[in-house]
């Protein structure tokens, strides 16, 4: 923890790229505030595309979330007649993230891509992205980096090994998601448990629960049995109003909420994290309701998301890993399809064993199970 502050007072006396490591990749990052054409030219050279992370609020207000284009995670835009130098790319974000940018200035597909990421941080979502704005915010600047991924003199990905020598090399200090982890952990909480009450149900027995206050809005926990010891089944639940209140056969959210509690409650141990904020994969209500009239006009779950404004998936689960840190879990049986819980919950320290909980499909629900399977890797064992 002390390394990491050292790093950081270091960095706001001396402000100069710095350097993420994260399992699979590594990403020299400027704020954005401070980009210079010196900072892209070190990129072009070194890294792949230019990225500029920034909160989907930024994304929004900005007006860039209206260039999203299909099949898409990012956002690829460019100013127009702008120059392939660094200086006038350096030019175009420093007046892009000032707001100085007017849409019509804008073309697309570009050579700049706009990563979105969550407001708290790697508290929220353990990513890249994520981490280069925490470091950005700590230093004092606007929630926007500009980070590129690190490559070799043979093109290939860069491994930390490279990293740490092309860092001491330039005396870029370098950080880790997981020690930011760590160190935001231990200054500050995202979560607030405020009150604990018995609750009986009808069809899934009793259990504790436990209220939190968190950024995504108040957020229950059923808690059965002692959870702070041995393998704990856990269920991280995504509102879904449609399917879990009104038995909506779009989905299968209801089923899987009754499955999960049921289970839970047979094993007597678990916890069951219901996560408000996170209807309709994050896009709300409303917005889901109209992805569901354009499902019905021909488009899949992602391509309506994306033909709404919206990335295919804005959920994160550094919420619930707080939840679960905050009620003393440590080793988890997770019961769910999506490896992204998977991957996520385990930067925040926790064993992790998948626990599948699929359900019969439907007709009406087919096409929905399919698209999570064929387009966002979800485990699942359909039949043709």
């Amino acid at each position: 923890m002390v390394q990491t502050e050292n790093k950081i007072n270091s960095l706001m006396k001396d402000v100069k790229p710095f350097i993420v490591v994260d399992e699979k990749k590594v990403v020299l990052c400027v704020p954005a505030e401070k980009i210079t054409k010196e900072h892209i030219n070190l990129m072009m050279k070194n890294c792949d595309e230019i990225r500029i992370a920034m909160p989907w609020k930024k994304i929004v207000e900005l007006g860039i979330n209206r260039f999203f284009i299909c099949g898409g995670q990012t956002i690829s835009i460019d100013l127009k007649d702008n120059g392939t130098s660094a200086s006038s790319k350096a030019e175009f974000i420093k007046r892009l993230v000032k707001g100085e940018i007017k849409h019509d200035e804008i073309v697309f597909p570009g050579r700049i891509f706009i990563d979105e990421v969550k407001e708290g941080g790697v508290l929220e979502r353990p990513c890249i992205g994520e981490a280069c704005v925490d470091i950005t915010k700590m230093l004092g600047f606007k929630p926007f980096a500009v980070y590129s991924i690190l490559t070799t003199n043979e093109g290939e990905m860069a491994g930390e090994r490279y990293a740490r020598d092309f860092g001491r090399m330039r005396n870029f200090p370098i950080f880790s998601i997981n020690e930011l982890i760590e160190y935001r952990l231990k200054k500050e909480k995202l979560v607030k448990r405020v009150v604990e009450a018995t609750l009986p149900t009808k069809f899934y027995g009793t259990f504790k629960a436990v209220g939190y206050e968190t950024p995504l809005g108040e957020i229950i926990a059923l808690v059965k049995g002692n959870v702070n010891e041995g393998e704990v089944f856990v269920r991280i639940h995504s509102e879904c109003l449609t399917g879990d209140v009104f038995h909506s056969l779009r989905c299968d959210c209801g089923e899987q909420l009754e499955k999960a509690l049921k289970t839970i409650d047979k094993k007597g141990k678990g916890v069951f994290i219901y996560m408000r904020g996170h209807e309709g994969r994050g896009i709300g209500l409303i917005n889901k309701l109209m992805a569901y009239k354009l499902q019905e006009e021909g488009k899949d779950t992602v391509e309506a998301n994306i033909e709404l404004g919206f990335p295919p998936d804005l959920r994160s689960y550094g919420i619930a890993a707080q939840i679960l840190l905050d009620l003393g879990v440590k080793s988890i049986r997770l019961m769910t399809n999506n490896p992204l819980k998977i991957e996520e919950l385990k930067k925040y320290g926790f064993e992790v064993v998948r626990e599948a909980i699929e359900v019969e499909p439907s007709n009406e629900n087919i096409s929905y199970l399919r698209t999570k399977k064929e387009k966002m890797g979800h485990m699942l064992c359909l039949n043709d």
